[in-house]
């Protein structure tokens, strides 16, 4: 409970309070390009416990009107099954540096949902716009689920990569009714370099129109050979999972 306690007071962070028209102006909405990610699996038996604690806490953001977004998602297909992940997407990582009273914040968590849980990563990434083809977790329009990809690459092969995502976004303009595609790339808190791609679903009929497979998509390019070759060569290890979005376990600024 201790680790728990400390770690806390570096990871459920608060930022300064904006003054009240910056807030009602929404000027942190898909303002910046940092997004911040904290994972817990909830305890065997505690997963009640652990959703009210959580809800509870969201409240203490309400009260310091916390200028940012945050979504809340439960893993439901893939290796982490069940583990519980919320996030901060589209303000400056600057945003990070101007928490107020850590430790209220942190003693508040401790009271509501701490007791129920394992705290498991925390991670930061940067969104990459000139890859992406969406980007409504910044802009906060979440979907109802988030198909994840996790690439993890070879040391050495970032811009080789880079420029597979460059026909990636082309030939996604070739797909009838795609859905967004928003690339991350990994900054801190897990193994480098690594990307994180999230195709925003809003139920499995999406999935018969496009699976999210770079692979299939790629097959269709004009240049398929070169490309494919190019993403083999690079990756070395990708795994999937699909995150189900909680809206009674997210924050919006301004909304009761």
């Amino acid at each position: 409970m201790r680790f728990l306690v400390l770690g806390l007071l570096g990871l459920l962070v608060l930022w300064n309070p904006m003054p009240a028209e910056a807030q009602g102006s929404g000027r942190l909405k898909d303002s910046g390009d940092a997004a911040h990610l904290f994972a817990y699996f909830p305890k065997d038996g505690q997963e009640d416990r652990f959703d009210e604690g959580y809800r509870a806490h969201l409240n203490w953001h309400r009260d310091k009107h916390d200028p940012l977004v945050w979504y809340g998602w439960y893993v439901a297909s893939g290796e982490r099954v069940g583990m519980f992940i919320d996030g901060s997407f589209g303000a400056p990582f600057a945003a990070f540096d101007q928490r107020i009273d850590p430790k209220n914040d942190a003693a508040d968590a401790v009271r509501t949902f701490v007791p129920f849980a394992k705290d498991v990563f925390r991670a930061s990434y940067r969104v990459r716009r000139e890859f992406s083809t969406g980007f409504p977790l910044e802009q906060w329009q979440p979907s109802k689920s988030v198909q994840v990809f996790h690439y993890t690459l070879r040391a050495g092969t970032q811009a080789r990569f880079e420029n597979v995502l460059r026909a990636v976004r082309q030939a996604l303009r070739g797909v009838d009714h795609a859905p967004a595609h928003t690339w991350y790339e990994l900054v801190i808190g897990g193994e480098t370099p690594g990307y994180m791609l999230m195709i925003a679903r809003d139920g499995w009929t999406a999935y018969d129109h496009y699976d999210g497979s770079l692979e299939r998509l790629l097959a269709g390019s004009i240049e398929r050979t070169t490309v494919l070759n190019d993403l083999a060569a690079c990756v070395a290890t990708v795994k999937s999972e699909t995150w189900s979005y909680r809206q009674d376990m997210s924050y919006f600024p301004g909304k009761p």
